[in-house]
């Protein structure tokens, strides 16, 4: 057991601070990679996928064709699936000829949606991003100033927790966001960050392809753009607000599915994890996205293995009650709310959820279950 104790906390200490530091403190070595502006003017092509989006769709478009796109022109491509609030109707109600709206039958999906959007995008770059999402003013010419380089396939932004909506999931919610995008910056700084995230990212037109159901559209889109040869870089001038839902359920079903989309994308690309065809970048994605979700597993076996160590000395006795302690605090967060305004509880609550979410993600995918439908979040 003491081999399974040693292994798993190693495996943790690699996941969750080893490969960030890591990467922290390459990137700091590396000389800094100043954007290449585009030599001509380019068309942007908005693509917001959007089911049951009345409370947001209007303002979302006002503030895409809001965004200073400077010498560029943009256009925006709204796909309803299969929405029953008068999503559509209320998009179309924003008299702008730059604005396209298209309706699924039925709730379809989301890769759906943007597939059928994609056909209608005559840009040269498509900009992804979620209806209930915001974009700070700037974003727009912020993304475009990289796409100069012939080199660069894609652009992804900074996401940030909106100050009045931070309870204690958006506060943990926040603190993991602001990690894992420092991350993405040193990524982005040694040659290339690992993939994007859906609240907003752009693309070349030529690198987009049909997304497969059932898979997380933002890794699977953003990481065909490496596959075909370019790199991702991280814009975090670039920045959108993600809304995040303080009931613990609702947060657990969506992280649930997230998990399982993601693995199965990266099951379609597991072959860019082997360095020897994708170098750098394939132990990146292995560290990044592989080994984060394996987490779960290591936990179990590290909680397992030192209570069977407990009688082997003073240090097994000691760490064995700290993660007792620490699960016994974010469980009472998790039943009772009040607990949970206590900060280090609160941090616990999230912690232990997301990582459950993810377990159950993962278990879904291997027993064969497919989420191609989603909601959005609420408050």
């Amino acid at each position: 057991m003491t081999w399974v104790f040693w292994l798993s906390a190693a495996a943790l200490a690699y996941s969750i601070a080893g490969y960030g530091l890591l990467v922290m403190a390459l990137a700091r070595l590396a000389p800094p990679r100043p954007p290449v502006p585009p030599a001509q003017p380019l068309r942007f092509s908005f693509l917001i996928a959007a089911h049951n989006e009345a409370a947001h769709i209007g303002a979302k478009i006002r503030d895409t064709l809001a965004q200073d796109a400077g010498p560029h022109a943009v256009e925006v491509i709204v796909v309803s699936d299969g929405s029953t609030d008068g999503t559509a109707a209320l998009a179309r109600r924003v008299a702008d000829p730059r604005v396209q709206v298209f309706e699924l039958p039925g709730h379809q999906g989301k890769a759906a949606a943007i597939n059928l959007g994609l056909q209608h995008c005559r840009g040269e770059v498509v900009v992804f991003s979620d209806a209930n999402s915001l974009l700070r003013p700037g974003s727009l010419l912020a993304m475009a100033q990289h796409f100069g380089d012939p080199q660069v396939g894609g652009v992804c932004g900074r996401i940030t927790v909106p100050a009045k909506r931070s309870g204690a999931n958006g506060q943990a919610e926040g603190l993991y966001w602001r990690y894992d995008q420092a991350i993405k910056a040193a990524e982005s700084r040694l040659g290339g960050t690992v993939s994007a995230q859906g609240s907003i990212y752009a693309l070349r037109r030529g690198l987009t392809r049909p997304l497969i159901p059932g898979c997380a559209d933002d890794f699977l889109m953003s990481v065909n753009a490496v596959a075909a040869g370019h790199r991702l870089v991280f814009e975090p001038r670039a920045t959108t607000a993600e809304p995040v839902s303080e009931k613990l359920g609702r947060e657990m079903g969506r992280r649930t599915r997230s998990t399982e989309r993601g693995w199965r994308a990266l099951m379609v690309h597991r072959a860019l994890m082997n360095p020897l065809r994708t170098g750098w970048y394939g132990w990146q994605l292995f560290s990044h996205k592989l080994v984060r979700r394996l987490n779960p597993l290591f936990l179990i076996a590290l909680l397992l293995s030192n209570l069977a160590l407990v009688g082997h000395g003073w240090f097994y006795a000691l760490t064995a009650a700290a993660q007792l302690l620490f699960y016994g605090l974010g469980l009472a967060a998790i039943a009772l709310p009040a607990v949970r305004r206590f900060k280090p509880a609160g941090l616990a609550a999230f912690f232990i959820f997301t990582h459950a979410a993810m377990l159950r993600g993962i278990l879904r995918y291997y027993r064969g279950y497919k989420s191609v439908t989603w909601r959005p979040v609420r408050e």
